[in-house]
């Protein structure tokens, strides 16, 4: 009996060996190239508004050339054409990111377009509803990006109001001068985004309220930051809401005196990482913004990387006359073969980009 039972189960785990060997070659093959691991690292505007206008950008995608695009304004004609053209982008690449700045109030790409509803400002919403109700709004807005094919939205802004910002408190896009309040208003956006599909980006970290400077277009310095910027932030990591947090090009001189923030390990992988426990997806802001001009394309592509950020935006879809996506892969590999970037850090972002559209499946 003893020598049946071990005839058995040999014949049982021999005839389960070519099933467990081909599934690890199968492994093996589907291991990502570091090539295919950067493209996904990288998202890009284009142009276009629907998918024959777009065919080069909808053709780049199919051959996984970058992970995600950005919408702006000239992409956008009415909800018809938008819904093909981000079907176009969807059918060449599974789990495509397809990103939007929709905060609503005077940043809406939707504005004077057929067939779209608007919403209020962040200030606005926080002055005249309450949390249920702004829960509500969100709620509308994220489902209109969804019905469209957007599936990430570069928004809540979580900065301090402040009326001297020319580039947020002015415009009415951060929601109180009261952090706490900030807090509040910035989880029901997230809550109501993501519960339709709709990843929320949080931004602009660490924090662009208080800076009366535009990033966009100059160098801005914090000589004296005040941490209590930081809680929404920190509220959004500790309740599991935070997915995606946009760094922007701001300069903390308390933690780093050369970097900003969005090329600053000090920032991203000491503030964010390893302070406040994020451990989602880091995007940058636009790295062909005027904050980054001290900077060559090479050097902020290595020090996002190495900082510990995953994915690279870039508004425009050639830069110099080539296309930002192969530019950016190439500089990437070089950088990883010259030891400049660890592969490890590749990997790392890979699966963290990797995890977050699989919860969009």
């Amino acid at each position: 009996m003893k020598k049946f039972i071990a005839a058995l189960f040999s014949a049982l785990f021999l005839a389960s060996l070519p099933t467990a060997l081909n599934a690890a070659d199968a492994q093996t093959q589907e291991k990502p190239t570091l090539r295919k691991m950067i493209t996904q690292m990288i998202m890009v505007g284009f142009n276009g508004s629907d998918p024959k206008t777009a065919k080069e950008a909808v053709s780049e995608a199919k051959y996984q050339r970058f992970g995600g695009v950005m919408l702006l304004g000239k992409n956008i004609s009415d909800k018809k054409n938008l819904k093909a053209l981000t079907s176009a982008f969807k059918e060449a690449q599974k789990g495509i990111f397809i990103a939007i700045d929709e905060e609503g109030g005077q940043i809406t790409r939707f504005k004077d377009k057929s067939g779209f509803e608007t919403f209020i400002s962040a200030q606005k919403v926080a002055k005249t509803l309450d949390l249920g109700a702004a829960g509500e709004l969100y709620g509308k807005m994220a489902q209109q990006l969804k019905d469209v094919g957007v599936n990430v939205n570069f928004a809540p802004v979580a900065d301090v109001l402040n009326p001297k910002s020319t580039i947020i408190g002015s415009r009415g896009r951060a929601f109180s001068t009261d952090i706490d309040e900030v807090s509040l208003y910035a989880s029901e956006f997230m809550r109501a985004s993501q519960a339709r599909g709709v990843i929320a980006a949080m931004k602009h970290f660490p924090g662009h309220g208080n800076v009366e400077a535009d990033s966009h277009t100059a160098k801005v310095v914090i000589e004296n930051f005040d941490y209590g910027e930081l809680k929404p932030y920190f509220d959004a990591v500790c309740k599991n809401e935070a997915k995606m947090i946009m760094v922007g090009h701001i300069y903390l001189m308390q933690r780093d005196s050369e970097l900003p923030a969005s090329l600053s390990p000090a920032i991203i992988d000491g503030l964010l990482r390893g302070e406040l426990k994020f451990d989602g997806v880091v995007i940058s802001d636009d790295m062909l913004m005027g904050g980054l001009k001290d900077f060559t394309l090479q050097e902020k592509v290595i020090n996002f990387i190495n900082a510990g950020g995953d994915v690279m935006l870039f508004s425009d879809y050639k830069i110099d006359g080539r296309r930002t996506a192969e530019l950016v892969t190439q500089l990437v590999v070089d950088a990883v073969g010259a030891k400049q970037i660890p592969k490890e850090r590749i990997e790392e972002s890979y699966e963290r980009i990797m995890k977050l559209k699989n919860s969009l499946q």
